[in-house]
């Protein structure tokens, strides 16, 4: 089947590519999602990005095309697309990227707009210090001499922010980014970009560096964590005189309850004055990051990957279903997100984990993305007056007289004294009776919310790891590239010790443990070790991570392929990162009085106490590159009771046992009464 009915223009096969389908159509260039097949089964799928068949005589187009796949091929980070393969096919150029299985983060917002699905607040900042990561890496990327290529993306905006099914956060769309050695410039006085994403130089054409990206990572925050947009004006000229001149709005006044230190944050990188901005997106990040560790939030690809699943259907699946329609991939995604009845949602304030169902806001447009996105101040206060339960009135409620005497009529009591004791002891057992289902209720409650408080605690234990992984892999990587390493690489242990000990071209953090091996046929050769005196490390494959227990702590190792001068002698660097779980460890305390992390080849204790009462409960850890779906957190919950659940074992014994009295009371007072009749 070809792909002609979703408005694309390359033939079914190109190249060594099977065309699935088209993805969009830009200024510049047309994208599609292709399939790569190769010996063996092997098979790839891939995005190909080609110069628009209307400009391929284009020399200028054809120089930004070029310039932007030569730009994204030197980008190797996790959080940026990559480039594979760049080509000319019946004279057409194009170049071949990574496919993110997934949806951009623009469509994101729309689907959950129309799903009215809140995006926590934690998924909000994991997204964007992914972001923050990938532009700091751009913006301090060196050429092969060492030399700063100062690029600047200039078109951050939700569309080039993708995240795929498995939580992965990626940053593309490098076509008009700034670079020192591009070989095409914007022109003076040419705008480039979305304009309500530029920065305020951006919209005056003046020089620009990273901090205008900063800016623009502001702006995607912004909207991001509100559900509004920050400048909505009724034509392009009023939106960047807005961005120009007007101040940022405060996000609390958009959205109730917004966190000051969040605002703080935001107003900060939407300064005017670049000078008064975060000067790099690596300040941003750490600020973000510390935000998120004094709210407690729990950042992880896997609630990213969950926030996705319940927002999109897999793409892949989604293919045929979309070509039948006749639609684009994109277009269909949103199809499918229905809209249900009601309004745009309310925003999630720290330590809130579900969203509100507001009434229909006058305000929620279906009209596209723009004003789909709009939600006003005085809706937000609607909607949340509206989604406030009203409490039910708590009626009296009484106990009807046991006796009832007729007007005139006197009653003899003495003759039937047993029907109140009698009462009396059926209701003193209901009340035993409730006690014992109410202490059963409670515990069951109390199991279930530690559950959930320590499966929360796995979920940060899976982002520490993470963390930890990716740090040790960027750490390893920069010090494997080192020009002088690559040379010393085929020499002998001695001299590399020398270069180590003298040049100082390796520098072990606290607690970390690093190990060169030299590849020797089939063998690798350890030639240095430090610290002096370090335990050794077992040999891994570059790109490759393991985890290892010692001394009663975690270490990630890391390995980094080290390409010597000489093509056939090459190494493997591998480092050891201590994991810090200090911060897991205070909310582990809070939730349980034991915690260990098992299925690492030796048991991790993080908190370490003893109750033997407490039947320990066991999760699973997010998987990742560092967990083999075999590590556990077995932890030991702390009682949780409320001050009525104390008194509730209390009320079952004194239920059942003022029932058993009023019982034998009133099996006396029978006995008595036969007793006078006779």
């Amino acid at each position: 089947m070809g792909t002609a009915g979703l408005g694309g223009s390359l033939p079914e096969q190109f190249g060594k590519y099977s065309i699935l389908g088209h993805l969009a159509t830009g200024g510049m260039a047309e994208v599609y999602v292709a399939r790569q097949a190769g010996l063996q089964g092997f098979e790839k799928i891939v995005v190909i990005k080609r110069v628009r068949a209307d400009l391929e005589r284009d020399v200028e187009t054809t120089s930004f095309f070029l310039d932007e796949a030569r730009l994204v091929a030197t980008l190797e980070h996790p959080n940026i697309a990559q480039v594979y393969e760049i080509g000319l096919v019946n004279g057409s150029y194009f170049f071949v990227m990574e496919y993110v299985h997934g949806a951009d983060l623009r469509q994101l917002l729309e689907a959950s707009l129309k799903k009215q699905q809140t995006i926590l607040l934690a998924d909000a900042i994991y997204i964007a210090s992914h972001v923050c990561a990938a532009l700091h890496y751009a913006h301090e990327k060196l050429d092969l001499e060492g030399r700063p290529v100062h690029i600047i993306h200039r078109d951050v905006s939700p569309s080039n922010v993708l995240l795929s099914h498995d939580g992965a956060v990626k940053l593309c769309d490098f076509g008009i980014a700034k670079a020192q050695n591009r070989s095409s410039e914007t022109q003076r006085g040419m705008l480039k970009g979305k304009y309500s994403y530029m920065s305020p130089e951006q919209c005056r054409t003046e020089p620009l560096d990273r901090r205008s990206d900063v800016f623009s990572m502001g702006t995607l925050l912004y909207e991001l964590t509100t559900l509004t947009r920050l400048y909505k004006a009724q034509n392009d000229f009023e939106t960047l005189r807005a961005i120009v001149d007007l101040p940022a709005p405060k996000p609390s006044s958009r959205v109730p309850g917004y966190p000051p230190e969040l605002e703080r944050i935001v107003l900060r990188a939407l300064e005017k004055d670049p000078a008064n901005r975060y000067q790099t997106a690596q300040e941003m990040q750490l600020d973000l990051e510390a935000f998120a560790r004094e709210h407690k939030l729990a950042m992880s690809s896997v609630n990213v990957a969950r926030l996705m699943g319940g927002l999109f259907e897999k793409r892949l699946e989604a293919w045929a279903r979309a070509q039948k329609q006749g639609k684009d991939l994109g277009e269909y995604l949103l199809d499918t997100a229905q809209r249900p009845s009601g309004a745009l949602p309310a925003f999630l304030p720290v330590g809130s984990d579900t969203g509100a169902s507001p009434d229909a806001s006058p305000d929620a447009s279906p009209d596209g993305p723009t004003d789909s996105m709009e939600i006003t101040p005085g809706a937000l206060a609607r909607d949340r007056k509206s989604s406030t339960p009203k409490r039910p009135a708590r009626g009296s409620q009484t106990i009807d007289a046991l006796e009832t005497q007729p007007s005139g009529v006197p009653v003899r009591r003495h003759r039937r004294p047993s029907s109140a004791w009698l009462a009396f002891a059926l209701l003193a057992g209901l009340v035993g009776t409730g006690a014992t289902i109410a202490g059963r209720m409670s515990a069951d409650g109390a199991g279930g919310e530690a559950r959930t408080a320590l499966q929360a605690d796995a979920d940060k234990i899976g982002s520490v790891f993470d963390d930890a992984t990716h740090s040790a892999h960027l750490k390893a990587d920069g010090i494997a590239s080192t020009p002088m390493l690559r040379e010393a690489i085929s020499t002998d242990a001695a001299t590399m010790k020398d270069i180590v000990t003298n040049e100082y071209v390796i520098s072990p953090g606290k607690g970390e443990e690093i190990e060169i091996f030299q590849m020797r046929g089939d063998k690798l050769i350890s030639l240095v070790r430090l610290p002096v005196g370090a335990r050794p490390l077992a040999p891994l494959k570059g790109g490759e991570t393991r985890v290892e227990v010692a001394g009663g702590r975690a270490l990630v190792v890391a390995g980094a392929t080290i390409e010597g001068s000489k093509a056939a002698l090459a190494g493997v660097l591998a480092i050891a990162t201590p994991v810090d779980l200090s911060t897991v460890r205070r909310g582990l305390e809070a939730h349980a009085v034991r915690a260990s992390i098992t299925g690492l080849g030796a048991p991790i204790v993080v908190v370490d106490g003893h109750d033997p009462a407490r039947t320990p409960i066991k999760l699973a850890l997010p998987a990742g590159d560092w967990n083999n779906s075999n590590a556990t957190l077995v932890a030991s919950p702390l009682a949780h009771a409320s001050p009525v659940a104390d008194y509730l074992p209390a009320a079952r014994y004194a239920g059942f046992g003022l029932s058993g009295l009023l019982l034998a009371i009133y099996a006396f007072s029978l006995f008595r009464r036969d007793v006078r009749s006779a």
